[in-house]
């Protein structure tokens, strides 16, 4: 196949296998970068079809630099990405803050990325990448549900078994199928299995005009140029996210667990299930109910949060099977990292796997990203929790940006450049591993020192009403 001319260069061939389990946006990225960085990619999906499903999430410039090597890319990210002012509001859809712009800190992106806060619609920015994908000509294969990895160690070899018994193998195979992946039964040596957060959510998006067909909502959500708005209506034991630009309208309710909810893209639910729980919110606005009822059927989905504890290993005994995204590490939404992170281990993977340049190296390359990765995302887990908790407090007044989104906008998480990152640092954590060599991380907050630590810890610091712990620079 001919490569059009818009496409990146690739490095040399490494001769390299991966096979890709899972076409979230982690996964999508592993194969675009696997195949710029010269590896033979394939990559498999157990839905039937490309899902279409989905809100909003924030990308962060850590991921978005990326797209400089892919121009067809970088410019459809700037039609459809924006950077909605965001205000605090009560329960009652009081203002508490007026909209702002979040910036992140310490200036802007030498390289002139913007510094607020990119958002994008989950259902358009994994469009973005699968286009990209045929581009190279890499089709996703719809269909293939992963039931068993399996690796050889001495044939160098990995794979998985489908759910009709046909196995497919690779010199590496990469578990990007979400929290539930089967992966942990050979990295971890048994299933683990995740538990429930503590909280579910109700979330939709829909084309804008469905909401303005309805004055009240009209005239208290308006049509919008530009970025648009999104408000945060905070309490207790709710929370209410409203994002509103030009063509959609998304809004997010999280609530405590519910069993009617599961983790999945097509557990749909009715909009009257969410009145339910509004008519015990007390003073409610008719507008908020009036919104809700707006909402397709078909487009509003009932999604459980689920957790596992931090796993500092991700990879096989062998190192021929590596996890990214939800399957290596879970992300609560407050923590507005969860897809960058993904992206992040996409990019870091990708060029491990270049610098160790042939099969028999790939083990090392596998537990090299390890190394390089975990720390960070665990800091990032646990600001996720912070977030949450500090969401479900009764608001009270403040001056500028909410104090509870410093943290994610800190130079050290904004900053960081996973590509070089793995570049400059590969053969430190090969001595790290190989001879014992120390190794200090520089992509988590200066002067922290990582300790293993768990949901339940954090949880019970913040039932106690203490303020969790957070050694080092973070903001």
């Amino acid at each position: 196949m001919t490569v059009p001319d818009n496409c990146p260069p690739r490095y040399p061939s490494t001769g390299i296998s991966v096979l890709i389990v899972g076409a979230g946006v982690a996964g999508l990225m592993a194969a675009l970068e696997g195949w710029r960085n010269g590896h033979d990619v394939r990559i498999i999906e157990r839905a039937p079809e490309q899902v279409t499903t989905g809100d909003s999430f924030t990308i962060g410039p850590t991921a978005l630099r990326a797209l400089c090597h892919w121009p067809q890319m970088a410019e459809e990210n700037d039609r459809i990405s924006h950077s909605p002012a965001i205000s605090f509001h009560t329960m009652t859809g009081a203002p508490i803050t007026a909209p702002t712009l979040v910036k992140y800190t310490q200036g802007s992106d030498p390289k002139g990325m913007s510094n607020h806060i990119i958002r994008h619609w989950r259902p358009r920015f994994h469009d973005m990448l699968r286009k990209q994908l045929l581009a190279i000509g890499i089709p996703v294969e719809y269909g293939h549900r992963a039931v068993e990895y399996f690796e050889d160690g001495p044939a160098g070899r990995a794979g998985v078994v489908l759910e009709d018994g046909a196995r497919l193998e690779a010199d590496v195979v990469v578990a990007a199928d979400g929290i539930g992946s089967h992966s942990t039964a050979v990295t971890l040596g048994r299933e683990l299995r995740a538990r429930p957060a503590g909280e579910s959510m109700y979330r939709t998006s829909f084309p804008v005009e469905l909401a303005m067909a309805d004055p009240m909502v009209r005239k208290r959500f308006p049509p919008v140029e530009g970025d648009g708005n999104i408000e945060l209506w905070a309490g207790p034991t709710i929370r209410f996210f409203i994002e509103r630009t030009a063509d959609t309208m998304c809004w997010i309710m999280s609530h405590k667990n519910d069993d009617s909810a599961v983790e999945s893209w097509s557990n749909k639910t009715d909009p009257e299930e969410v009145l339910k729980l509004t008519a015990t919110i007390p003073d409610w606005p008719e507008v908020a109910d009036r919104l809700i009822r707006l909402t397709p059927k078909d487009r509003l989905l009932h999604f459980r949060l689920m957790w596992r504890d931090p796993q500092p290993s991700w990879v096989s005994p062998a190192g021929r099977i590596v996890q990214i995204g939800d399957a290596a590490h879970t992300y609560v939404p407050a923590s507005g990292n969860g897809a960058t992170q993904g992206l992040e281990d996409a990019i870091s993977l990708a060029t491990c796997l270049r610098i160790a340049g042939q099969t028999d190296q790939a083990p090392w390359a596998l537990r090299i990203h390890n190394k390089l990765r975990f720390v960070r995302v665990s800091c990032l887990q646990k600001l996720g929790l912070i977030n949450q908790h500090n969401h479900s407090r009764v608001v009270k007044q403040e001056q500028g940006q909410p104090t509870t989104l410093k943290y994610l906008t800190a130079e050290w998480v904004w900053k960081h450049n996973p590509e070089p990152y793995a570049e400059e640092n590969y053969n430190k954590v090969l001595d790290h591993l190989q001879r014992g060599t120390p190794f200090q991380d520089t992509n988590t907050p200066r002067g922290h020192v990582y300790r293993d630590w768990t949901i339940d810890e954090i949880m019970a610091v913040q039932e106690r009403g203490e303020e969790v712990e957070l050694d080092g620079e973070w903001e």
